[in-house]
């Protein structure tokens, strides 16, 4: 019985000095190694280059130059936004204005390009609201016509009976005929506001135009009686 407790003792304080090795083991950091990327090979400043090493540096010189092409074709373009110069383009609904352009253009002697979009504008239709019948509507359509005001009825189902007066392109222009038509029918006008998908005459200058020009060309027109929509758009 006695030996086996000796052997106990001798077995714990072997474990406890084997645990103490492996735990000093541990603890030592390992040191860092530096070395570069497996894939690229290291040559000293003695060494001539090999062919391998010319064409690398070939490529990245010629990747360089191409960068800095880019950063500079960059820099004339943001240059030239700053210096005001644009190619403008010119958009309206009405024939009239257009060939009012036109014939500016031509006398600027500059270059352009005419053509047809769609696009969304507002406009402002008059009307009075439908009566009970469809007689009285006749007769409101009569009254006015005696009056010297054009006038129709409208027959679509959601809108049947009620009188049209007309439909504008400006608010200014509708308000003034709502107020003249009020005044000498004694009806009440409404007005309601849209937008409407309409054709436009697009016009494009093609040619840079700088900020002095193009407010002289502007100023032969009178823009506060043209539906216009000016863009100056980079060339």
């Amino acid at each position: 019985m006695k030996w086996l407790f000796y052997l106990f003792v001798l077995a714990n304080a072997a474990f406890l000095s084997w645990n103490s090795f492996v735990q000093d083991d541990a603890a030592q950091p390992k040191q860092a190694v530096y070395a570069p990327p497996v894939s690229e090979s290291i040559r000293l400043l003695s060494e001539p280059p090999s062919e391998e090493d010319k064409v690398k540096e070939k490529t990245q010189t010629e990747q360089m130059e191409e960068a800095l092409n880019q950063a500079v074709a960059a820099s004339t373009v943001a240059q030239g936004a700053t210096d005001g110069v644009f190619c403008p383009r010119i958009e309206t609904e009405k024939s009239s204005d257009e060939a009012q352009i036109v014939k500016t253009l031509k006398s600027f002697g500059w270059a352009y390009k005419e053509g047809e979009t769609l696009g969304k504008r507002p406009k402002f239709w008059l009307y009075i609201d439908a009566p009970a019948t469809k007689q009285r509507a006749t007769e409101i359509v009569k009254d006015l016509a005696s009056k010297s005001i054009d006038s129709f009825i409208i027959t679509r189902e959601e809108m049947k009976n009620r009188i049209s007066l007309g439909l504008y392109s400006e608010k200014g222009r509708a308000e003034q005929a709502r107020e003249r038509i009020q005044t000498l029918s004694g009806y009440t006008v409404n007005v309601y506001d849209h937008m409407r998908t309409v054709s436009l005459h697009q016009i494009t200058i093609e040619q840079s135009i700088n900020e002095e020009d193009w407010n002289a060309f502007l100023a032969q027109f009178d823009l506060t009686k043209m539906m216009i929509k000016l863009e100056k758009n980079p060339c």
